[in-house]
């Protein structure tokens, strides 16, 4: 079934329907790969986290749990996304259209209510160099390295004093505090 949606969401792009475009659209195309240390997760509450930080343009959320460092959309991109898909799906007149752009929709929809999470176990440090987050697996690669929301390095989009603080409270949860 997925590789149906996923042919189908294939076939709705090459068509070319009307989906969102503007800042929302672009907030939502991210790059990043999930890998030995990095994986898909549910979206998280940001008020269950012991700590967040959202980036100076309002596009991305990075929490901090007891266990848990994830990276995902904010509520209010989220919210704003969410609405132009479905606008998106109210302007189709076509019937196939509107079944493509639906499943496509829903397809978007599934990916964006998740996050990139590594396990605070899994990551040595995080710093602050040079203006962006530095996360430090225990083998010492470097994690969410790539993400790109927006063709912007997530890494480098919180404000220093955010990001900072950010490493102070990654730091206590690495101590057992």
């Amino acid at each position: 079934m997925r590789t149906i949606a996923i042919g189908i969401a294939l076939l709705a792009l090459a068509a070319g329907p009307a989906l969102p475009t503007g800042p929302a659209a672009h907030a939502t195309t991210i790059s990043a790969c999930p890998g030995r240390y990095v994986h898909w997760s549910d979206r998280r509450d940001p008020v269950d986290a012991r700590f967040t930080i959202t980036t100076e343009d309002g596009d991305v959320t990075l929490l901090l749990t007891d266990r848990d460092v994830v990276f995902q959309l904010s509520d209010r991109s989220l919210h704003r996304v969410h609405r132009e898909l479905r606008d998106a799906e109210r302007e189709q007149d076509n019937w196939l259209a509107s079944a493509i752009v639906t499943a496509v929709t829903g397809t978007v929809r599934e990916v964006l209510d998740h996050g990139l999470m590594c396990h605070v176990s899994d990551l040595r440090d995080v710093s602050y160099e040079d203006g962006r987050l530095i996360f430090t697996a225990r083998s010492g690669r470097r994690v969410f390295s790539r993400m790109h929301i927006c063709d912007e390095d997530v890494s480098g989009a919180f404000s220093e004093r955010d990001a900072r603080s950010f490493v102070r409270e990654f730091r206590r949860v690495k101590a057992g505090d």
